[in-house]
């Protein structure tokens, strides 16, 4: 087994049938397999499968069998049928052991005769006592903070606390018009693709598919979309020596070999960035269209833009009533739990958000079914600063594992979503430097309360009055007096 996954390059299909360390009975089988999924989850090797060089380098006592012409599917069948076979073997020693007393072994039989027959079928039962070494190995891989359970974001605060995109978990973006929340969702996508190697699938259904290229090649480069828009890359430097044009032909000239080199652990196929439309088909428009475009491509993640305008297959209508976006998004949730995979979309924020930034998730526009059924939930929140330049709230508002209010992220199209870093000060508000250098040591955003997101909007206002010359604390108390006796 350990053979086949280094020869084909791949590792998903052998977890999604159920194999985990606890089937392996030879030791080094065993030790093989668990440095090859710490290897594939590893954030510097993400998304790769060691070869076989690297798999003798590491282990050179043990004779990895010969390849074969057998493939994936059916060496995984092989498998099972072999830990079925070892199993009722060990059954027939204990029984033969027993004959004599058969009123103790006939129950004891039975008992793993139904549990064999139970793991036959297709299913996602867990025996806990029966998984124990590959709990372990969880438990080890939530300590080692070098490995991740799913598909990176572009964030380390965000990786830290949910472990990556996990298979079948549904997320949501979410934000007023022009909050560039398609630019983020695609940042999230073009990390995965270009960081992790996975094969991505975007479905659009408000820009058209060129759009879309245009941006995810700016977010490939770190290039400025302004500058790719009207033709200025020759004129800004690329940090690595030249220009953001010279990058850009080298991408054009080596992206199609770079992704015949890497192998998506999902499908088999090569990693790729794949942006589909159905826009023409008068029949599509529906999630029933994104399964067959799922279907079509096998990707490792999915991102649905716009989910708002898809259109309703229950009914065969395009609405946005909130008993047509509840069945959307209920669609959707399933496609991420069918095909096992992470369904990105991107929706949009209420008018009532402007008023209540990242306050909670009823903030989701159209149906309450959005908070409810997604497994985490962001909202964006833009502060503009200048022409080409924002800053990014993303408040979590729905989540079943995070534990912090959102964090801040620059938000610069095309070349900067990076995390927003301010000066540390101590407990007097005085700048902490750091011991090595002298600087001025600087931390991420990070919003502990949903009261800090309502800050982080609240100084620029005070910020613009002081410019102007208001006395903004004169502003203040002028507006506490007049609130003192009034109910909201």
């Amino acid at each position: 087994m350990v053979a086949k996954i280094a020869d084909v390059g791949q590792i998903k299909p052998v977890l999604d049938a159920g194999i985990n360390l606890d089937k392996f009975n030879d030791q080094d089988a065993r030790m093989i397999f668990e440095y090859v999924v710490s290897y594939y989850k590893n954030r510097k090797t993400m998304g790769n499968i060691p070869t076989r060089d690297l798999i003798e380098e590491a282990f050179p006592t043990v004779d990895l069998p010969k390849p074969d012409r057998l493939k994936l599917s059916a060496a995984v069948e092989e498998f099972l049928n072999h830990d079925v076979k070892a199993r009722l073997a060990k059954l027939v020693d204990k029984m033969a052991e027993w004959q004599d007393v058969p009123e103790k072994i006939l129950p004891e039989a039975a008992k793993e005769i139904n549990a064999l027959m139970r793991d036959k079928r297709v299913s996602v039962d867990i025996v806990v006592a029966h998984s124990l070494k590959a709990v372990a190995k969880a438990y080890e891989e939530s300590k080692n903070r070098q490995t991740l359970k799913g598909i990176p974001y572009p964030w380390k605060l965000l990786n830290n606390e949910t472990q990556g995109m996990l298979d079948g978990e549904y997320i949501i973006f979410y934000g007023r018009p022009k909050s560039l929340k398609t630019w983020l969702a695609l940042h999230v996508m073009v990390y995965a693709y270009d960081y992790a190697n996975r094969r991505i699938l975007i479905y659009t259904r408000e820009m058209s598919p060129e759009q879309m290229m245009n941006r995810c090649i700016c977010l490939i480069l770190g290039a400025p979309y302004e500058a790719y828009k009207k033709g200025y890359l020759h004129k800004i430097p690329h940090p690595y020596g030249g220009t953001m044009e010279d990058a850009f032909y080298g991408l054009m000239s080596t992206m199609r070999e770079d992704e015949k080199g890497l192998v998506s652990l999902k499908s088999g196929k090569n990693k790729s960035l794949i942006i589909t439309s159905d826009r023409q088909d008068v029949r599509g428009g529906g999630v029933s269209g994104l399964r067959r475009k799922i279907e079509d491509h096998e990707p490792d993640i999915v991102l649905a833009d716009a989910v708002y305008l898809m259109r309703n297959d229950r009914k065969g209508v395009r609405s946005v009533k909130w008993d047509d976006q509840a069945a959307i998004s209920q669609d959707l949730k399933e496609v991420a739990q069918d095909f096992n995979i992470p369904v990105v979309v991107t929706n949009q924020a209420n008018r009532i958000s402007e008023g209540k930034k990242g306050e909670s998730a009823s903030n989701m526009a159209f149906s309450d079914a959005y908070a409810q059924d997604c497994d985490l939930g962001i909202e964006i929140l833009k502060k503009r600063i200048d022409r080409e330049h924002n800053e990014l709230a993303l408040a979590i508002t729905a989540s079943r594992e995070v534990n912090m209010a959102g964090f801040a992220i620059h938000g610069n199209p095309g070349n900067d979503f990076s995390v927003l870093k301010r000066p540390l000060v101590d407990q007097h508000g005085q700048p902490v430097k750091s011991t090595k250098t002298g600087k001025q040591t600087m931390v991420p955003v990070v919003f502990d309360e949903i009261s800090e997101v309502v800050s982080f909007f609240k100084k620029d206002k005070d910020e613009d009055k002081i410019k102007a010359g208001i006395d903004v604390n004169a502003v203040h108390a002028s507006i506490n007096k007049n609130r003192k006796g009034k109910c909201d």
